[in-house]
């Protein structure tokens, strides 16, 4: 059954829409928060979207087999659609990517596997702040916002338990069940927190109750254990100084028998239909995410008349994914099954970095200043299984030939960066805010053996009728320095409603490693197939790029971020408008298996909508609206196309309606995406314009939670109606792929149970 709203309601939704995240931003104005300034700052004197989620909504939404994203989705109001996979690559805000931070630590890495929500437990979130649009006071990344999730620390006296399990069904059986215990507690100057938590997820099913297929691209969930361990242990010497610890240990891993349905020597590749997986997979290196992480803060109340806080930290995440059928048969003309590559990779980084903060108000006048360095080391490995086996085995059975080789350059990333923020309340009326960041990032690009002559090379020997020798791509170091700054104003109304305007600034390094993946030498012996066989040396330009380091577009992303709205509240009504615009030169392209730089002007725009209406005391009605739309002008074409996708969310609607007593609350809410037919991209390897159309959906959730004589009952139902759909990621994937054997339907109606006790 689809389930469609009508514009009537729609735009009704939108009117009176808000998420309980949405109202509790809007009724408590004065609510202090960290991230927009990195010092505490009232959300009302903030000249910008900054959003505040806290523990009980992330409970609300959060169900066994969901991620962070998940949630997300539906509270945030310019966020795109959840990938529902294990990436996050193309959910964004404003159409711009997005830096997450756990307790005000980036966990961005240059080279960007997108996997940070993923690795995020709902359970152990206290409160979760999100600012829209660019900045730069955290460092290079949040071209589109920041989401930073602030763990939980001990509240208690003594020793305290909490225990949590749950289960989700679809299709009558169990696909995902999860056990979270924690133990926090306090005596005298000493607190600490242990929260432990595992998940196993089984398959899942679609609205026509058969097993979604996995993503050989970027991966899904299904058929994946997650198992999480965060420590927190502080102590304070006295009211105004405190010293913390944490540590986490995050593994995510797959143990699947299904496997793409390929076809008889590869024949499904080129399909644009959605199969069934096949059972029988054989693969001894299956996926998997993994990470570590160690912080230290200290802060001081009263540090030479400043609060001050300091942070030092280590962490490293390996990433695998699954082996990617690299078949340049169509591409290249040629039938010979020595053109296909089954890969699979890992990525690897190590990050550590330091932060200093200091804050000060002196009258009306709030500052904050700091300092920050962060250094980055990624690497990325390929192997190679044996072509015929999976060939013969429609791409089940995976035997590793022992090639293990570059996929990309080692890059290692030195950010050192120094920032000012600084808040003027001119009047009751007007408080003016105003900041500057200076950010030096060098990057050192290792010399490397291309990926593209460790395939092609073999291959080009055998047809020239002799052994040519590889050539290695010559590194580079590159050097970016940026000067940023923001500026705005609030304008207050009254106590309860204000009027705010901004303009900010977004930076951020390419990801080196990803651009020059598919890069060979101009002297690469490759070449020599120009005059052996003309027509297959062009056919192999469209998937290598015959360039140098140096030559290579590696420029650094500025982003322009304009915006203004207004927020407040009446009686019985809490809402709130923006309006935003984003502009940058340059874009990142995605043209087949070649991701690039393009030096072209990308520009972004729309609207963001939120309110909640109070019938009485135990009703409330209300939803989020966002619309979104962005252009990049191509030189080649001498226009601007409208963006895929993947960059722009579809026009969304969240709509619910809650009905709350002392001992349970009850929730009923839609999410509506719409159709998406403008999207369009260009090829200049090509010189063709490809369309994309997004077909929308709408997909309905009710939960409810009760409060027992000892503990809470949690169940709801997702997808209610059980729509048929396939999520926006998985429609552009196909596209952009070519192939569905990267696309799945959706989860079908599912139903969960979860029961939560603390002693």
């Amino acid at each position: 059954m689809r389930v469609k709203l009508a514009p009537l309601a729609l735009a009704v939704a939108a009117a009176s829409a808000s998420v309980s995240a949405i109202a509790e931003q809007v009724t408590q104005l004065d609510k202090v928060v960290v991230t927009a300034t990195r010092s505490e700052a009232s959300v009302s004197s903030i000249s910008g979207t900054v959003q505040v989620i806290d523990a009980d909504q992330v409970k609300e939404q959060s169900q066994p087999g969901q991620k962070l994203a998940d949630i997300l989705e539906k509270l945030v109001p310019g966020m795109g659609p959840s990938t529902q996979a294990v990436t996050d690559h193309t959910q964004t805000i404003r159409g711009r990517k997005v830096l997450v931070l756990i307790d005000g630590i980036s966990q961005q890495d240059n080279r960007q596997v997108s996997r940070q929500m993923n690795t995020i437990r709902p359970e152990n979130i206290e409160r979760i702040e999100i600012v829209s649009g660019a900045s730069a006071i955290y460092g290079g990344g949040a071209i589109g916002g920041i989401i930073n999730v602030i763990t939980k620390n001990a509240k208690n006296e003594g020793v305290n338990f909490a225990t949590e399990a749950g289960i989700r069904v679809g299709n009558s059986k169990v696909s995902a069940s999860t056990l979270n215990q924690s133990i926090e507690g306090r005596t005298g100057d000493f607190d600490y927190l242990l929260s432990a938590t595992y998940e196993s997820r089984g398959s899942f099913y679609d609205a026509d109750r058969n097993i979604m297929s996995p993503d050989p691209a970027q991966n899904r969930r299904m058929d994946t254990d997650s198992k999480d361990a965060l420590i927190k242990l502080g102590y304070d010497f006295d009211e105004q100084r405190r010293f913390e610890v944490s540590g986490q240990v995050f593994r995510d891993e797959m143990d699947s028998e299904y496997g793409p349905d390929y076809g008889e020597l590869f024949s499904n590749i080129a399909t644009q239909e959605i199969l069934e997986p096949v059972k029988g997979l054989d693969l001894s290196t299956q996926p998997f995410t993994k990470r570590n992480s160690v912080g230290f803060t200290y802060t001081d109340d009263s540090f030479f008349g400043h609060r001050l806080s300091t942070q030092a930290y280590y962490r490293e995440r390996e990433a695998r994914f699954f082996p990617f059928p690299n078949d340049f048969r169509r591409t290249l003309g040629v039938a010979s099954p020595a053109v296909v590559f089954l890969n699979q990779s890992t990525s690897l980084a190590k990050v550590k970095g330091f932060k200093f903060d200091l804050s000060k108000d002196i009258n009306n006048l709030s500052l904050s200043y700091g300092v920050d360095y962060k250094d980055d080391k990624g690497e990325q490995r390929g192997q190679r299984f044996d072509t015929t086996t999976a060939l013969t085995t429609k791409g089940l059975v995976y035997k590793p030939t022992g090639d293990s080789y570059e996929y990309g350059p080692d890059v290692s990333t030195d950010t050192l960066g120094g920032f000012f923020q600084s808040s003027y309340m001119l009047n009751e009326a007007f408080t003016l805010n105003f900041g500057l960041r200076h950010e030096r990032i060098e990057q050192d690009i290792a010399d490397y053996n291309s990926v593209s002559e460790t395939w092609f090379l073999p291959v080009v020997s055998q047809m020239a009728g002799t052994s040519l020798s590889s050539t290695p791509v010559a590194g580079v170091k590159k050097k970016y320095n940026e000067t940023l700054f923001n500026t705005g104003v609030v304008f207050s109304l009254n106590d309860q409603n204000q009027l705010f305007a901004n303009y900010t600034e977004g930076f951020e390094a390419p990801d080196a490693a990803r651009i020059l993946r598919n890069v060979a030498s101009n002297e690469s012996q490759l070449k020599l197939l120009a005059n052996a066989n003309p027509t297959l040396f062009e056919n192999l330009k469209k998937i290598v790029n015959f360039t140098s380091v140096e030559d290579a577009q590696l420029d650094a992303i500025k982003t322009q971020s304009y915006e203004m709205g207004w927020r407040g509240q009446f009686e019985n009504l809490n809402s709130n408008i923006t309006l935003f615009y984003n502009s940058s030169d340059k874009t990142i392209a995605f043209d087949g298996n070649i991701v690039s730089l393009l030096d072209q002007k990308k520009k972004v725009y729309g609207l963001e909508a939120a309110a909640e209406y109070f019938v009485n005391d135990s009703i409330s009605v209300g939803g989020v609206y966002s619309f979104t739309e962005g252009r990049s002008y191509y030189k080649d074409l001498g226009k601007w196309l409208d963006l895929e996708a993947q960059e722009v969310s579809p026009q969304k609607i969240v709509a619910y309606t809650t009905f709350a007593q002392d001992d349970y609350t009850v929730r009923l809410q839609a999410t509506h995406f719409a159709d998406y037919n403008k999207g369009r991209s260009y090829s200049s390897r090509t010189g063709t314009v490809t369309e994309q159309e997004i077909d929308g959906y709408t997909t309905v959730d009710l939960m409810a939670s009760y409060e027992l004589p000892v503990g809470t009952l949690k169940a709801g139902v997702s997808n209610l109606f059980n729509e048929k759909y396939q999520s926006v990621y998985s429609q552009w994937a196909a596209q952009a792929y070519k192939t569905a054997i990267v696309s799945s339907n959706s989860e079908g109606r599912a139903y969960s149970l979860s029961y939560r006790v603390e002693y």
